[in-house]
């Protein structure tokens, strides 16, 4: 038995590197189970979100197995308000149940969100001991810079760079 039953990590992941590996690394440490939402899941083919979400959970299952829970969750569109902290719980509750830990970067908007359940523990993931972000990740990739890609990811999956590089190339 570990500290907490149940941790949920959410991100868009839209170029999975070791940042978000560093956070759902610590939610294993952690906890028994670990679900991991894909934000934005219903987004692709834009600057922000140029990936599809298969390509998103493929990384990751490429990375875990079945050491986490990969579910889609598709944008709420209402903006940094309880209402989508409500919408991120109540969506864990319908695949695993209520999780007792969230694990996260530094979100600030976080205590506006989940403001209505003291009841769940909340863990920052210091981000800048690694330093890389989604933004920089996808300049890399953008850029043919595949060295430093694969420096920030995983090398289970160095093989999406050039796959990853089209959608990009397609969006611009």
């Amino acid at each position: 038995m570990k500290q907490y039953k149940l941790g949920l990590v959410l991100g868009r992941f839209q170029g999975v590197h070791i940042g978000h590996e560093s956070i759902i690394e610590h939610a294993l440490a952690l906890c028994d189970k670990v679900l991991v939402f894909i934000g934005s899941s219903d987004k692709e083919g834009t600057k922000e979100n140029p990936f599809p979400y298969s390509i998103r959970y493929n990384m990751l299952h490429d990375i875990y197995k079945d050491s986490i829970s990969i579910f889609p969750l598709p944008d709420l569109g209402v903006g940094n308000v309880p209402k989508w902290g409500d919408y991120v719980i109540e969506n864990a509750v319908k695949v695993l149940g209520m999780p007792d830990l969230i694990l996260y970067g530094e979100e600030p908007k976080l205590n506006t969100w989940y403001k209505n359940y003291s009841e769940i523990s909340y863990m920052s993931v210091d981000r800048k001991l690694i330093p890389i972000n989604g933004t920089t990740l996808r300049s890399f990739i953008r850029k043919n810079k595949k060295e430093e890609f694969e420096k920030y990811t995983n090398p289970l999956i160095h093989k999406y760079f050039d796959g990853l590089r089209k959608y990009l190339l397609e969006v611009e």
